[in-house]
């Protein structure tokens, strides 16, 4: 074990090119406090996964039976268990494959029973399955721009990680595959890491809690949309005024490709 509390939260923390704001200067120091308690004991990572889990289901019931202001405390509990969970990995050296496809698959399968539940509530239908497409869309632009793209290795044989894996293959890695051909082809501006960072999953489950205790849920699902279009808007202006690069001298080769 790391020789101090300040070893083990830095070794605890994830590689990410942009930081969010609300997870670094409010979950993660929470968090910590919570991998110091758990970390001589028998709990997984996997088991605080699951159990956010469960919390953001439990909260999306509560919303969608008008119950908002009660399901708000639980979406922040969930948003802290989020980060304890690969907190406690690394700093155990238990970061493994089914955690990491566990962990992205929960977030999916939580978010959207949240926003099958402000649909419920508000009966904006429409709107919520947009606001949840959008957002899935954020999500995976942050993760093309500023997360680390290796998984870790198998800890044993992680029998389900072979199925959280298809899982993962079949609703993200269009997504994935997409956004980093995108940035590839049209490079972003410098601030849109930053700006994706902060629009994370913790802040979002936190602006969402904010907005139940005001009663507010459409409200939710405006923001989210007009933050989608506003962060559209951007990087299209922001490539549309990015020069672009001289066009490479054409090759000289009999096939008119690279020489072997």
């Amino acid at each position: 074990m790391p020789r101090s509390g300040r070893e083990l939260f830095e070794k605890s923390q994830k590689r990410r090119l942009a930081r969010e704001w609300v997870s670094d200067a409010v979950l993660r120091p929470l968090a910590h406090r919570l991998v110091l308690a758990l970390y001589g004991t028998p709990v997984q990572p996997e088991h605080l996964v699951l159990f956010q889990g469960v919390l953001g289901l439990v909260a999306a019931g509560l919303i969608a039976f008008g119950m908002g202001a009660w399901a708000a405390p639980l979406l922040l509990i969930k948003a802290l268990l989020d980060n304890a969970d690969g907190q406690l990995a690394r700093a155990r050296d238990q970061a493994s494959q089914l955690g990491r496809y566990l962990d992205t698959e929960v977030d999916f399968v939580v978010n959207l029973a949240l926003f099958w539940a402000l649909g419920r509530v508000t009966g904006a239908w429409a709107l919520a399955a947009g606001a949840f497409i959008l957002l899935t869309l954020l999500l995976s632009a942050d993760y093309a721009l500023n997360s680390e793209k290796t998984l870790p290795p198998r800890r044993g044989r992680e029998p389900w990680a072979g199925w959280l894996a298809a899982f993962y293959r079949f609703v993200f890695g269009p997504q994935d595959a997409f956004f980093l051909t995108l940035f590839r082809r049209w490079p972003p501006p410098g601030w849109l890491g930053p700006v994706l960072a902060n629009l994370g999953l913790s802040t979002q489950h936190a602006l969402l809690a904010l907005f139940l205790l005001f009663g507010w849920p459409l409200g939710y699902l405006v923001v989210v949309v007009l933050t989608f279009l506003l962060v559209l808007i951007g990087y299209l202006l922001g490539v549309w005024r990015t020069p672009s690069p001289p066009s490479p001298p054409s090759p000289s080769g009999p096939r008119g490709g690279s020489s072997s």
